[in-house]
């Protein structure tokens, strides 16, 4: 009833270090919670694989088994994926928060790192660890096994000193580094893989220095670079030759260890590199991970990008929704601070507009008319964006803690209503920013919206379960709800009016329940009139089909998206595709079988839902002149539907778009007619 029809993955998370992998056929990225797996021969993205419910930490892939990838996540707790079944082949809890991993080459164990200075070997068979080593809380900076000889390891650290532990000899050989000098971190450290003893190390201030760990020297230094290098990797092609990258421009420098300066460099993209990892089957060719996201492939030799994915999110997707003018462009606001704009035709990412450092994104609305867009922060500030530019138009705190959501009045003034953890549903200036109201509420407010026909009505869901109705067109106090809807168990996160039929709202809850309500003042009845029960953890995304009024969808915490026949109060469908909350849910008027979802899995899924219709749509399309059978009658037998107890849906169409269709179908036949 609900088929995916394709997703935009998510992009490369950017801050823990080694977050990219890479085996003889695919390479592999992490975003917050999930691992993507591409094929290399023609960069197809494979797999995706929920990995953990805590954000990732580290992957890596097992040298000699293509297959098996590791990975460990904040949440202490590490795993084996067999990747062709998508199934986890081991895991294990810890009691420390793994930071780093490397898979020691013909050895049955992994070395881990942990927050607290902890250097672990894992024996995976064994499904056990064993600390061999200590050093400074949170002060590992890099971990490498040797790739020849599995007994060595090294550890950079945060003062610019490295260890090399010999499993073998159970020994420490400790290197100086910076650490009695500036006493800049290691960034990055590689062993020659020609060697037993080199290894080519990085620092924080710009140097770059070959050391021979055999003698505790240095054996050459190379010069010091103005912008520190993020990242090394050995170029197998030619003896000597090595990589690096930074990340504050998108160039990859090579470079030879007999001479002092880099050899040349390589534009491959337009913001910093994070991490390189070289392709063991391909000498010239390196993975990337980029600063804004993105992952590319680099062939060094070619001296090209033989591929370069969509710059995604990667963080939480909190919201989507469609630009009013442009069914083939949505939004989407993240908690990795940046609003993107996406032509779904092409899956590519069309403008980015950055909130800045920890504005971490959590509502977002196009304005009347589609040339500003406007998104909330955790940080209670409010943004508008010009849509064709980026440009930022207004900045302004509107909450004092976090702005959960976000919705622009496309009837009457054109002002922007929020909801913060403040208490306050807030009436904004599109214009400056400026708060025209504050809604006072017992404790925090969370969904917001405006009614989609009538001017100047506005709902609110709030922490106290209740959901607020203001009119604020009219009544002499419009700071005090006209209706206040009770029935709920827990709180009010997100609130949507029907946009066929006028006197319909629906709510969903922390309760795991869906209310559908008649708000209307002047109603008299039972106001609540349907309860929806079904999933087993939050309710978040709420929308209401554009041309079914009977088609409510939902998405939840527990990671579903549902369709329900809210007439019926019965669940129709479940689809399961995502792997984590689903917060966000789209639908464009002129699109209605259509829908768009975003999540905490961090992946944008584009979904189609023409089930219930496809019989008509067949009898349409052998015989126009019945899409008018189509079209349901008047707004109060639809309405009827949720006041009578008992009532069956209706499957017809009530929308502006099916309307318009109806019309231009007719019209031609009609002119025909003697």
């Amino acid at each position: 009833m609900l088929r995916p029809a394709r997703l935009i993955p998510s992009g490369v998370q950017g801050y823990h270090r080694e977050t990219i992998a890479t085996s003889n056929d695919a390479f592999a990225y992490c975003s917050t919670m999930a691992l993507h797996i591409f094929r290399l021969k023609d960069n197809t993205l494979q797999k995706v694989i929920a990995a953990h419910e805590r954000p990732i930490s580290a992957i890596c892939w097992c040298p000699e088994d293509p297959q098996l990838l590791a990975s460990c996540s904040i949440g202490m707790r590490m795993a084996i994926w067999d990747i062709e079944n998508e199934e986890e082949k081991t895991a294990l809890k810890v009691s420390e928060v793994p930071t780093m991993m490397d898979w020691a080459f013909g050895l049955e164990k992994i070395a881990v790192a942990t927050s607290n200075g902890s250097i672990n070997f894992w024996d995976y068979k064994a499904n056990k660890t064993t600390r061999v080593f200590s050093v400074a809380e949170k002060s590992c900076k890099v971990l490498r096994f040797h790739p020849r000889n599995a007994q060595k390891l090294l550890c950079g650290l945060e003062d610019g000193s490295l260890t090399v532990y010999n499993s073998h000899q159970q020994k420490k050989v400790h290197i100086v580094g910076k650490s009695k000098t500036s006493k800049d971190a290691v960034t990055d450290a590689q062993w020659d893989p020609l060697s037993e003893d080199y290894l080519l190390v990085s620092f924080a201030d710009g140097s770059l220095t070959l050391f021979d760990v055999s003698r505790q020297a240095e054996l050459h230094s190379f010069d010091k670079q103005a912008q520190a290098i993020r990242s090394l990797a050995w170029a197998k092609a030619q003896p000597g030759n090595f990589v690096s990258a930074t990340d504050r421009v998108g160039l990859l420098k090579l470079w030879n260890v007999s001479q002092r300066t880099p050899l040349g460099q390589i534009k491959v993209g337009n913001t910093g590199v994070l991490c390189v990892k070289a392709v063991p089957s391909e000498p010239n060719w390196f993975v990337l991970s980029f600063k804004n996201s993105a992952v590319g492939v680099c062939d060094i030799a070619a001296r090209t990008m033989r591929f370069m994915s969509s710059p995604g999110h990667s963080e939480t997707i909190f919201d989507v929704a469609f630009h009013p003018k442009d069914q083939d462009l949505i939004g989407t606001a993240s908690y990795d601070g940046y609003v993107k704009l996406w032509r779904i035709s092409t899956h590519e990412s069309v403008r980015e507009m950055y909130a800045g450092k920890d504005q971490l994104l959590y509502g977002l609305a196009f304005g009347p008319g589609a040339t500003k867009v406007c998104c909330v922060s955790g940080s209670g500030m409010l943004f508008i964006f010009k849509v064709d530019t980026g440009e930022t138009l207004v900045k302004q705190q509107v909450h004092t803690g976090q702005g959960f959501r976000c919705e622009w009045n496309q009837r009457g003034p054109c002002n922007i209503a929020t909801g913060g953890n403040d208490g306050y549903a807030c009436v904004i200036n599109e214009k400056d920013g400026s708060v025209v109201s504050r809604l006072t509420h017992p404790s925090a407010v969370f969904g917001v919206a405006w009614h989609p026909m009538q001017e100047g009505i506005l709902a609110t869901g709030c922490q106290d379960s209740m959901v607020r109705i203001f009119s604020l067109g009219g009544p002499v106090n419009p700071t005090a709800p006209e209706v206040i809807l009770q029935g709920h168990d827990a709180r009010v996160f997100n609130v949507a009016f029907h946009p066929i039929l006028p006197s319909i709202i629906c709510s969903g809850s922390d309760d795991r329940t869906i209310r559908i309500w008649n708000w209307t003042p002047t109603f008299r009845g039972q106001r609540q009139l349907k309860r929806l029960v079904g999933h087993t953890s939050y309710v978040r995304g709420l929308l209401w089909h554009t041309e079914l009024p009977h088609i409510l969808f939902s998405g939840s915490w527990d990671s579903t998206i549902r369709v329900w026949d809210a007439v019926e109060s019965r669940c129709l469908y479940t689809a399961y595709e995502h792997h984590a909350d689903v917060y966000g849910l789209a639908m464009h008027p002129e699109r209605p079988f259509f829908l768009v979802s975003s999540s905490r899995d961090t992946t944008i899924r584009f979904w189609i839902f023409e089930d219930l219709v496809r019989p008509m749509l067949v009898s349409v399309l052998l015989r126009p002149d019945q899409m008018v059978e189509m079209l349901g009658g008047s707004i109060d037998e639809a309405m009827a539907l949720f006041s009578t107890e008992g009532s069956k849906s209706i499957k017809k169409l009530y929308g502006k778009a099916s309307h318009t269709l109806a019309t231009e179908l007719t019209l031609p036949a009609a002119q025909t007619r003697p």
